[in-house]
């Protein structure tokens, strides 16, 4: 599906933020890159959609979705591939909306810049995607201004706008940071649902080895641009082959000899 064949970018310091990153994502997989900031994982999955910052430029290798390079896409190719078979979700998604619009007419626009649809039609697909994703109140929250909604509302939120052409292929990019620990919670059990409700694949970026664990069926851990360690969850939590990954998992809170991974 999603395919990194041995990807470079470095920004205008020439220095790589990204150096010979290869991996394949599978139908339904979900794959966590787990690091510290500037390790590269989030230029990664910018790198798959086109929104490097400027400066950032791939060097070398290749982006793949289902065979087709992602490097030389026009503009339009660009919005079809976002509003339709991949979607990518912030840290957070309060800031991404804006604040002086209801969450409804916010559905509406995006909806419609991808598909052809009247004003109800899109409203329609807004409030139904709150409705699957399990959130209470779909209507009164389509009439909403975000600064009405809790930061983690905003962000399932979000994840719903994400979700609603029913990518196949969600980017999530620190979801779960800006929350506290039972809102995180919710979050990651409400992502790991997209997989069982519309057979989505993740690639998730985060800094919390604990999150990765929980959700992912395969943990990538990146230090200055490059993978040190990859493997499934047992193989990365009781025999990481990397000093980097023995660190991260050190640093995860334990009590009575038992640490929460």
């Amino acid at each position: 599906m999603l395919d990194y064949q041995s990807v470079s970018v470095i920004y205008g310091d020439n220095k790589p933020s990204l150096s010979d990153f290869t991996l394949r994502i599978q139908k339904g997989e979900i794959v966590a890159l787990v690091g510290e900031s500037g390790s590269g994982k989030t230029t990664a999955i910018r790198a798959a959609m086109g929104l490097l910052p400027s400066g950032g430029q791939i060097v070398k290798g290749d982006i793949r979705f289902d065979g087709q390079s992602l490097l030389y896409l026009t503009d339009n190719e660009w919005r079809a591939l976002r509003g339709g078979s991949m979607s990518m979700i912030f840290q957070d998604s309060g800031t991404m909306l804006n604040p002086i619009r209801t969450i409804g007419s916010q559905f509406i626009e995006y909806i419609r810049t991808h598909k052809q649809k009247t004003k109800k039609e899109a409203w329609e697909m807004g409030w139904m995607m709150l409705e699957r994703m399990g959130l209470p109140h779909s209507k009164t929250i389509m009439k909403s201004y975000p600064f009405q909604l809790s930061g983690g509302m905003r962000q399932r939120v979000g994840i719903a706008m994400a979700m609603v052409f029913e990518p196949r292929i969600l980017l999530a990019d620190e979801p779960t940071s800006a929350l506290d620990v039972t809102t995180q919670s919710q979050i990651v059990r409400e992502m790991m649902g997209l997989r069982e409700k519309f057979g989505t694949s993740i690639l998730l970026v985060t800094h919390n080895l604990g999150v990765a664990a929980y959700m992912a069926d395969r943990i990538l851990v990146m230090t200055q641009g490059s993978i040190v360690d990859q493997g499934d969850r047992q193989a990365i939590l009781e025999h990481p082959s990397a000093d980097y990954t023995r660190d991260l998992l050190e640093s995860v809170p334990s009590m009575r000899g038992k640490r929460y991974v």
